[in-house]
């Protein structure tokens, strides 16, 4: 478990205490059902360049070592790679939201038949942030199920984060010529 005299814990706090705020809210936060997030490290593990997962340990001690940090708030950012997964994922961040309350209630959804719904559901129960992950989903953010869906829509009036950085490639990520080969990072708040 992180000591509170850590030298990471000790930097952290003096930034945001210097600055004069009362904490921090950490938007890049990844929790997911263990199972998904064994596949997701072991992803990263494989692929190169590898990208070093820092904190790769269990969710009490992650949460843990957010909390020494000073972080308030945090989000889930969990995201599907196929089709029909991420309903169920939603489900997962709702009680994981419910059980953490510095947890951000965090929804994503995948341009599939169906999208409209579950997204509207998400919205209903409390969802406060959308991820979408365009590299991870193979997917071209420009389908009508991922424009149309609401999710990243500002009259949803939630943040929303669309990742698709470089980074560990997919064979089937789509086509990014017009974007010069980098897929925008959105992050919208309405």
């Amino acid at each position: 478990m992180i000591r509170m005299d850590d030298p990471a814990v000790v930097s952290v706090q003096r930034f945001w205490q210097e600055l004069g705020l009362p904490g921090l809210i950490d938007v890049h936060t990844h929790f997911m059902p263990q199972r998904v997030l064994d596949k997701v490290w072991a992803f990263f593990d494989a692929v190169e360049p590898r990208w070093h997962i820092t904190y790769r340990e269990e969710e009490d001690e992650r949460l843990a070592t957010l909390r020494a940090f000073g972080v308030r708030a945090f989000t889930a950012m969990l995201y599907p790679h196929k089709p029909d997964m991420a309903r169920w994922l939603n489900g997962w961040a709702a009680d994981f939201a419910a059980r953490t309350p510095d947890c951000l209630h965090t929804s994503t959804f995948f341009p599939e038949p169906g999208v409209e719904g579950y997204v509207r559901a998400a919205l209903e129960g409390g969802a406060r942030v959308f991820k979408a992950h365009v590299q991870v989903g193979a997917y071209d953010p420009g389908t009508r199920c991922s424009t149309r869906c609401g999710a990243c829509s500002p009259r949803a009036g939630r943040p929303s984060s669309s990742t698709a950085a470089r980074g560990p490639s997919r064979a089937s990520t789509p086509d990014r010529s017009r974007w010069g080969g980098c897929w925008p990072v959105i992050l919208g708040c309405a």
